[in-house]
């Protein structure tokens, strides 16, 4: 009967001493870093911009253009300056809008229009196949009005 008793506490001592302590070690503190924001960087050329018209003449679409900067500490701001849209009988007119297609599930439309339906307060985008990250006037080959 001793001798049961011993194997059974010797074998219980060897389970714990060599399986158990094993799979229970205490994993190592890792401290976190302090995470800083990631560094964001923009495209050197734009061929869109998007604002609101503020004129419309028979040849240009003036508008107040979003232009994106990054400021002194890497993060991204807006400015708006006025820009001026030079359209062309081969510029093309857009509305966007969207449909819905299915319970909560809306798809993009675009919409053929004229420079006729373009409203002063039109939410914009001004397409060209140039640079037009520095010009003050520029070609646009597509006007699209965003929805609000």
């Amino acid at each position: 009967m001793i001798l049961i008793l011993v194997v059974v506490i010797a074998a219980g001592l060897i389970y714990y001493f060599y399986f158990a302590k094993k799979g229970v070690e205490k994993p190592e503190k890792t401290e976190v870093p302090t995470s800083t924001p990631p560094k964001i960087s923009l495209p050197k050329t734009l061929y869109n911009l998007t604002g609101a018209i503020t004129k419309i003449e028979i040849q240009s679409i003036t508008f107040e253009a979003i232009i994106p900067l990054i400021d002194e500490n890497g993060q991204p701001i807006q400015k708006t300056e006025i820009r001026k849209a030079i359209t062309t009988l081969s510029t093309t007119f857009t509305k966007m809008s969207f449909v819905e297609v299915e319970e909560k599930r809306k798809k993009p439309v675009e919409t053929q229009i004229t420079l006729k339906d373009l409203r002063v307060g039109d939410l914009i985008e001004a397409v060209s196949n140039q640079d037009i990250s520095q010009s003050k006037e520029f070609e646009a080959t597509q006007i699209r009005v965003l929805p609000h």
